[in-house]
């Protein structure tokens, strides 16, 4: 094709027409909308139930065995053992060098454990095709005689902007599918949407839309999700090196009821303690450490409910020899 609007040649060298050039961006990667709200649900604290006994060994670099005890009124009480295998890992690196030519990156992550009475299993897989396409499936099978839940995944992520699909037991009864967007407009504020379709019958489908923002600096964060079923507000903010304060907002249409959660975090050099109180008056407390002379991580945490003036307390002590878990 010719391309006759083109100035004569002059010592300088035109594009041709319908070229495309690459540009340069700013702007960082947002993650996704199920994220949007992680930077405060990580201070809140994780409560335990009962009594929680955790090892990991490491095998290899690729390569982890983890056993489990629970005794638990929520949680399934009793012993369960897994695993994590990573293909192509040598010396704690990726080996793709055999993949180089088909410029494809092999890199596929088995988590696994099952109880050895029961049967019941979970298994979760995780695989990226090429560097911004990743994979991810979860199933989990009940020791009842239950339908297997499955969750699959398919996420786009490019340098501003991230596209997922979700699939929640997908079936042709019943089922539910998530489809959302994150962008990031510029250096500070990020928008996306999601869509969900959710059916109980073949012939009867709920379709809900949901828009999400994000404001957010190098020591502090405001994210906002709205729908007609209801509002999620958060604010995170770091006021300390050590310290982590965050907000939380839910407002619900259908019950007309609204939660507000304040709660914090603080590092010392040896452990760290999470704390938080809502609007229903519930008060929370948890404390981790991970001692310096054993390879053994513990923990305990408190929830209280002053309006009905009762507690729940739970303890997890998590013995890891290779220091895989370390910090969490």
């Amino acid at each position: 094709m010719s391309c006759n609007s083109c100035p004569p040649f002059g010592g300088y060298k035109f594009p041709s027409c319908f070229e495309r050039y690459g540009g340069v961006s700013n702007t960082k990667n947002p993650g996704n909308v199920q994220s949007l709200h992680s930077l405060a649900h990580n201070v809140m604290p994780k409560f335990y139930d009962g009594i929680e006994l955790d090892y990991y060994h490491r095998l290899a670099p690729n390569k982890f065995i983890s056993a489990e005890w629970v005794l638990s009124h929520v949680r399934p009480a009793g012993f369960r053992f897994g695993g994590v295998y990573t293909f192509h890992v040598e010396d704690d690196f990726m080996d793709c060098a055999h993949q180089r030519a088909f410029f494809v990156q092999l890199t596929p992550t088995i988590i696994g454990n099952v109880h050895p009475t029961t049967l019941a299993a979970n298994l979760r897989m995780i695989y990226y095709p090429f560097k911004p396409l990743r994979m991810e499936a979860v199933l989990q099978k009940h020791a009842e005689e239950v339908p297997v839940e499955t969750q699959y995944t398919i996420e786009w992520t490019r340098p501003s902007d991230t596209w997922t699909a979700n699939f929640y037991n997908v079936r042709n009864e019943n089922g539910r599918f998530t489809l959302s967007a994150m962008r990031s407009v510029s250096q500070h504020w990020a928008i996306g949407g999601e869509l969900l379709l959710e059916w109980n019958e073949p012939k009867s489908i709920m379709t809900e839309l949901a828009f999400a923002a994000r404001y957010s600096h190098h020591n502090y964060s405001f994210a906002a999700t709205a729908s007609r079923l209801g509002l999620d507000v958060s604010y995170w903010q770091r006021i300390h090196p050590q310290i982590q304060m965050a907000n939380l907002l839910a407002w619900n249409r259908s019950t007309r009821k609204t939660i507000a959660t304040i709660c914090y975090q603080w590092n010392f050099w040896n452990c760290a303690v999470h704390g938080m109180i809502d609007s229903d008056a519930l008060v929370g407390f948890m404390w981790t450490r991970y001692l310096s002379y054993l390879p053994l991580q513990m923990g305990f945490s408190v929830v209280m409910s002053l309006p009905t003036n009762r507690f729940a307390f739970g303890m997890r002590f998590v013995l890891d020899p290779s220091g895989l878990r370390r910090g969490d």
